[in-house]
This record gives C-alpha cells, sequence and structure tokens, in this order.
C-alpha cells in the first residue's frame, strides 16, 4: 500500500500497564535473538521503506547482532525464505497482498495475504511480485515467533489507500486472512501496524518482560484502548484484536491502522529466545469411543475446511470433538488422504517446528489412503500435519476418524501385548467364511478366540488387509457396523490389497463389527484380520507418547542396514532409541516400505519368520507405502522384519511416537 502518514497527535495515546525501557538504559546485544528485516519492491515508496527498516535494524542492534536485512531490490523469495528460516522476529514492510487489490474478490492463496516481492532475478524496485500465505506457510520460524508487519493495506483490518473504510467484517476478515499464512509458517504473534514506526515494539520485546498481549495494549507502542477483540476466524486458538482510531481517521476515512493475531499469554522473553522446547513425554490409560469423524476438510460441517497446500503446516483441534475431552494426552484414530493434485507424504504430530524428518503417511496421485495413528496431543488439545507435495501448488484434503484417547492417570485400560495372530481370513474360513459383500456387515468373535480372555476385552488391537476386492471403496471396523457406516477404516482401488492398522472399541458381546462398501454399493471382497493386543480396565500397560522419532531407515543405514533381503529376519534394538527406555512391554510406530522393485508383504513382530501368519503391509512395486504398527517386544527390546515372498528386496523406515511400559 502507499505509505500511511501518521494523524494521531502525541498525547493521546492511552495509558498502558507496561513500562519500556528507554534507549539509554536498554542493555546492549546481550541476545541472540534471529532478525529478519524484509523491504519489498514498492516502487516510489521503496526508498522511503528502506530507511524506515535502518531505522528499526538501529534499534534492534542494541539488543542482539544478529540481524539480516534483505532489501528490494534483492528481496526475492529465495532469499527471503532461506534467511528467514529459524527467526525469531521477521519484519516485512511493502505492499500489502496485491496492488491493486479491493479484497473483494476469491483469494488467491498463492498470491494473497503476504509478501510484494522481487521477481526471482531481482533487479528493479519497480517489478513486484505477490508469494501469498502459502508461502508464507513455507517460513519455518523459530517457536514463538513474532512478525510485524508496517505500512501493509489490509493487515491491520484496513483497506487499499483510498477505498475508504471499510465495514468491521471485511476488517476482520483482512486481519485474520493476513495472519494466517504467517502463523502456519511457525509465528505466535502477527501483529500489523500501518501508521507508526516499530521502535517501541522492537524495545517492548526486549525490555517490556511481559505477554505479547500487554505490549501490544501498552500506551509505548501507540494503543488507543478501542479494544475490538476475538477468537480469530482462521487460526484456531488464536486470538484477533485490533485497535481503530476513530478520532484520526486517514483521508479516505479508514482508520484501522493496529492490529494483532497472537496467543496473548505468549511471554516477550520466549518469542526473542524461541528455543525449541523440550518435549515432555507424558503417560496415561486408554479410552475407546464409538468411532467419530472429527476433521474433514471436505467440508461437511466437520473441522475446518479448505485443502492443505504443499509445505505448510496446519493445526487441528482435536479436544472436545468425538468425546474426546480436554486434557486428553493423546488419540488413536485413522487418517484418510483424499483429492490429492501430486504424489506425496503428511506428517501427524503434537507440534510442528519446522519441515518434520519423519512422516505419517505415504501416497500416489488419485488414491485415497488411510493408515491407522496413535499421536500425541499438544497441550492445546490440537495436532498439527504437515504436507509435502512433489511439485508446488499441490494440494490435499485430510480426514480424521477418532476411536478412543489416552488420558493421565490410572483411570482407563491398560495394554496387554498378545503375540501376533491370524484370526479371521476369508480365503481359508478362519474366522469367517466367504467374502465380504459389499454392504453387508459381519460380526467377528474377539473374546475367547485364541487364548484371549472370555470377558474384560474392551478395546483391540489389529490389522485389516483387504484382499483383491473387485470394486473400489472402503471398509470399517469398529464396536458395531451398519451397512452405511459414517467413517472409515481402509480405502482401496479395486483389485489391490491392501493393510491398514486399527484401534478399536469391542462390544458388549465380545465382537467387532466390519462392513465392506463398494463404489455404488456393490462388489466384494476377501479380508484378512490379525490381532496384536488389546486393553483391559484394571491391568496392563500404561501408554507414553514421544515426539515421532526415525529410529530405522535402512536407506542410511540407521538401526538396520539394508535393503532388506525377502525371507531373512532383521532384528532391531528399539530400548534406547527415540526415547523408548529399557521395559518397554510394546511401541507404537510407523512403518514404511519403499525402493521396492517387486510385490509382496512386510512384517513386524517380537519374533518371527517369513511362516509368520500375520502381516502388516501388501505393497506392490515402486510405490511407497506406510501403516501405524502396534507391536510387542521381545524381554530384551527387539522386534524383528521381515518381506515376502521369498525373493526381492526392499527397504524399511520405522518412525515410533509412543511406548507402552
Amino acid at each position: 500500500m502507499r505509505k500511511l502518514i501518521s494523524a494521531i497527535a502525541v498525547g493521546l495515546f492511552i495509558t498502558g500497564s507496561v513500562t519500556i525501557a528507554s534507549p539509554q538504559s536498554a542493555v546492549a546485544t546481550s541476545y541472540q535473538s534471529k532478525v529478519v528485516i524484509v523491504v519489498g519492491a514498492t516502487q516510489n515508496a521503496t526508498s522511503s521503506y528502506r530507511a524506515d527498516a535502518d531505522a528499526a535494524a538501529a534499534v534492534f542492534a542494541k539488543y542482539t547482532t544478529n540481524i539480516t536485512k534483505i532489501y528490494s531490490p534483492n528481496a526475492t523469495w529465495a532469499a527471503v525464505s532461506a534467511a528467514a528460516r529459524g527467526a525469531n522476529i521477521l519484519v516485512y514492510m511493502g505492499h500489502g497482498s496485491g496492488f491493486p487489490n479491493p479484497y473483494n474478490q476469491n483469494l488467491m492463496p498463492w498470491g494473497d495475504n503476504g509478501m510484494g516481492l522481487n521477481t526471482p532475478t531481482g533487479g528493479s524496485d519497480n517489478v513486484t511480485q505477490y508469494y501469498g500465505e502459502n508461502y508464507m506457510a513455507q517460513l519455518a520460524l523459530a517457536p514463538n515467533a513474532v512478525v510485524i508487519l508496517n505500512h501493509l493495506c489490509f493487515a491491520s483490518g484496513n483497506n487499499e489507500t483510498g477505498l475508504g473504510l471499510p465495514s468491521i467484517a471485511t476488517a476482520k476478515t483482512h486481519v485474520d486472512g493476513y495472519a494466517s499464512g504467517f502463523i502456519r509458517g511457525g509465528a505466535t504473534a502477527v501483529i500489523a501496524d500501518g501508521v507508526h514506526g516499530i521502535g517501541p515494539y522492537i524495545d517492548g520485546l526486549f525490555t517490556a518482560h511481559t505477554t505479547i498481549d500487554a505490549l501490544w495494549k501498552s500506551s509505548a507502542v501507540g494503543y488507543h484502548g478501542n479494544l475490538i477483540a476475538y477468537p480469530s476466524s482462521q487460526n484456531l486458538g488464536y486470538t484477533s484484536q485490533m485497535d481503530p482510531d476513530p478520532a484520526h481517521p486517514q483521508s479516505d476515512g479508514d482508520y484501522y491502522y493496529r492490529s494483532m493475531v497472537s496467543i496473548p499469554a505468549l511471554k516477550t522473553d520466549d518469542a526473542i529466545s524461541g528455543q525449541v522446547p523440550m518435549y515432555v513425554s507424558q503417560s496415561g490409560t486408554y479410552h475407546p469411543l464409538d468411532t467419530a469423524r472429527v476433521v474433514d476438510t471436505r467440508g461437511f460441517g466437520i473441522g475446518p475446511t479448505g485443502a492443505l497446500s504443499s509445505d505448510s503446516k496446519y493445526t487441528f483441534a482435536i479436544a472436545g470433538k468425538g468425546n474426546v475431552p480436554s486434557g486428553a494426552i493423546a488419540i488413536t484414530g485413522n487418517l484418510t488422504i483424499t483429492s490429492q493434485t501430486a504424489l506425496g507424504w503428511v506428517f501427524m504430530g503434537p507440534n510442528i517446528w519446522g519441515a518434520p524428518s519423519s512422516s505419517t503417511i505415504n501416497f500416489p496421485v488419485s488414491d485415497d489412503r488411510a493408515n491407522g495413528i496413535t499421536v500425541a496431543l499438544s497441550p492445546a488439545g490440537t495436532i498439527d500435519a504437515w504436507y509435502h507435495g512433489s511439485v508446488a501448488g499441490a494440494t490435499i484434503n485430510i480426514i480424521i476418524d477418532v476411536t478412543g484417547y489416552y488420558l493421565a492417570g490410572t483411570g482407563g485400560d491398560g495394554y496387554v501385548p498378545y503375540s501376533p495372530k491370524r484370526f479371521v481370513d476369508t480365503r481359508i474360513g478362519t474366522g469367517l467364511s466367504g467374502k465380504f459383500v459389499s454392504g453387508q456387515p459381519k460380526k467377528i468373535q474377539i473374546a475367547g478366540v485364541s487364548g484371549l480372555p472370555a470377558s474384560g476385552i474392551d478395546a483391540i488391537v489389529g490389522n485389516v488387509t483387504v484382499v483383491s476386492p473387485s470394486m473400489r471403496g472402503h471398509m470399517y471396523l469398529g464396536p458395531t457396523a451398519d451397512s452405511n457406516p459414517s467413517s472409515s477404516t481402509i480405502n482401496f482401488p479395486a483389485g489391490d490389497n491392501r493393510a491398514n492398522n486399527f484401534i478399536v472399541k469391542v462390544a458388549p458381546d465380545g465382537t467387532i463389527g466390519a462392513v465392506y462398501v463398494g463404489s455404488g454399493n456393490v462388489g466384494n471382497a476377501d479380508v484378512v484380520v490379525d490381532i496384536s493386543g488389546y486393553y483391559t480396565a484394571g491391568s496392563g500397560a500404561q501408554f507414553h507418547t514421544l515426539d515421532p522419532k526415525r529410529i530405522m531407515d535402512t536407506r542410511i543405514p540407521l538401526g538396520v542396514a539394508g535393503p532388506i533381503p525377502a525371507a531373512s529376519a532383521k532384528p532391531l534394538t528399539v530400548w534406547g532409541t527415540g526415547g523408548v527406555p529399557s521395559g518397554a512391554v510394546a511401541i507404537t510406530a510407523n512403518l514404511t516400505v519403499t525402493q521396492q522393485q517387486y510385490g509382496g508383504v512386510a512384517s513386524v513382530g517380537p519374533v518371527i519368520d517369513l511362516s509368520s501368519p500375520f502381516s502388516n503391509l501388501n505393497f506392490p512395486a515402486g510405490d511407497n507405502r506406510a501403516n501405524g504398527v502396534c507391536v510387542p517386544l521381545t524381554s530384551d527390546g527387539k522386534v524383528s522384519f521381515v518381506l515376502g515372498p521369498s525373493t526381492g528386496a526392499a527397504h524399511l523406515l520405522l518412525d515410533v511416537n509412543g511406548y507402552f511400559q
């Protein structure tokens, strides 16, 4: 936007509760906070913005020497994104969203709500290329980072200069929308100020030792006292605030100069230190639930709507949905990927700081994929998702169905390891005979079978494999099943052998239900079910959450050297890796097969060989596939892997995310 001129007279600021140290009393360069200041290509205003940026840099220099300045004509996206990684404070001065852009048409996430920078080759203040919120989501800022947007149109709720005063609803849309990409990129607070110099914000961040909320409401930074606060419509768990000044409007009548979208309790000291917090494992017992869909980004009123874009972080609220209570430390459930425009992978975890080093599910284009998940929740009851696609601009939709949760303490169920064993194989009449026919549910007897107790089983852990379905579709497993369930456990195309793990509630009669639903409600398939543990009240092992970590990658090699040849069991010591201690009796993890040149199966268990009557993964050649596992350990903390059939080789990856003890 064209540079706003402050119309605020000295002495009219409302007195706040924060005292900011004067420059004379500031402690010089006592921090190592990383600061990045960006000036975009802003035509004839660029030189003025460079001067303002230099003035801001001089204030930052009182506190830190770690300052990077990226100014037009050299402010390319490549330069900005490289410098911003790990920044504690990011300042941007330049055009807002697009210029001109009346903000009354459909938003373009690759071009709106971001930065107006130089073209990839740079060289001119007069040519602006816009990088929108999907680019800002790739910034990978430091934990608790603060973004300061100065002189922008739209970011603080305002219109573009000359368009007049926006309605309050429009102003809120501007504020929430502009903060979204930066928050996805790691920011915990996004401050937008259209007219003031940002020196007081900088002094406050380093000297006020208060919350970001108190700083923003202090007299030193120009607070007017006209607070409009509301839960952010686009940024879960964040509060949006505006501070209009109708007594001193701009020449076009606009008075929305100041806004902030933040976690208000963020402490300024935490913002400038920006250390990744050490992950603290939590322990608890299990509470099974009737399966409930809690996220469906395709719409349908289930959680936030909108496809996920590549190389971006997204946060989803879980606590309070599907009967998951606040205070839950982890959930079990099912993650489904659909509508993907490029092959890629998704990682899910309690908190994501930058691009993750492990994955939860892999998928090609145009193939709905599902994976059973056990994932820790953040203290706010959320989980983060990071999607990486093979091409820029790729998008996906995700679905999360929850089947249970872990709560701290001993009031729930404990886990009992059970040597993996096949309970159902309709091909040979084990457990059930005859193929599953679309829309016709069946019961699977669990209690009292193959050494399991006849009563007291509240939930069961297992793996389901759909074999040669005649029609693409999905299958549901749960405590009951009707002909048209509202969620799914596994998705598959026609003719493919596909597996997925599950943890589901057991019905009072000791059974679980299963139903196959083919496209158009036609088709049939054989089904295989393997069991590897159960939950019961009053005994069993407690669950301990872990920040997901890769403990085996045969490509590197890590844990086991590969590739793994078929028919040869390979052991892996789990105790002492990825946070799993000695004495753990089982782990929850994610198993991925890659670079396989043949079709086959992969199995993981405490002691196995090619003849072991169970499997965890089915795969064709050349298709990376992943599946969650809940696997018992040997008495000395090992698991073994075996690939079949008897020829060929493949690489395996194992990411651990929890253990039982």
